[in-house]
């Protein structure tokens, strides 16, 4: 019986089964070449492989980034145009400033009254134009202003 051996292990099979049964085995043929990866090509490989990865982590971290960005910008949308609806609201009772906090967000609504050359109307009760401004800020540099004009009753005629 004839045997070949090819693989890893070859010539430690070839020895142990010529030993065991006493009769010598036919030599696997010899494959001219290289077998496997060397070093550097291990470590090229692995350096590629790391850049990609760092390069994919990073755009995902930017992305998680993003999301949080846009989530907070919504959030303080939402709440400067409530804080608009309610700075329009009592602008009647107070014309001045009213300023807080709101979780991260710190707003301020200032309105102030437009000067006269626009607001000239005769009518009986005396009307004024209202700059109405609601600035909600959060974290370093970020903030949200909207604007809108109010017309409301002159301070002697409320």
């Amino acid at each position: 019986m004839r045997c070949v051996f090819i693989g890893l292990l070859a010539a430690w099979r070839q020895r142990v089964f010529h030993n065991l049964s006493g009769s010598p085995v036919a030599r696997a043929p010899r494959i001219s070449g290289k077998f496997g990866f060397t070093l550097l090509e291990t470590l090229t490989a692995l350096a590629i492989l790391s850049i990609a990865l760092v390069s994919l982590l990073e755009a995902q971290s930017t992305g998680l980034r993003a999301v949080g960005n846009a989530e907070l910008y919504g959030q303080a949308r939402m709440l400067a145009q409530s804080l608009l609806a309610e700075g329009v609201s009592v602008i009647e009772e107070r014309p001045r400033g009213l300023q807080g906090q709101r979780g991260p967000f710190r707003w301020a609504i200032v309105a102030t009254e437009v000067g006269e050359p626009i607001t000239a109307v005769n009518t009986k009760v005396a009307w004024r134009l209202h700059h109405v401004r609601v600035i909600v800020s959060w974290g370093r540099n970020r903030s949200i202003t909207l604007n809108t004009l109010k017309m409301a009753r002159a301070p002697s005629q409320r």
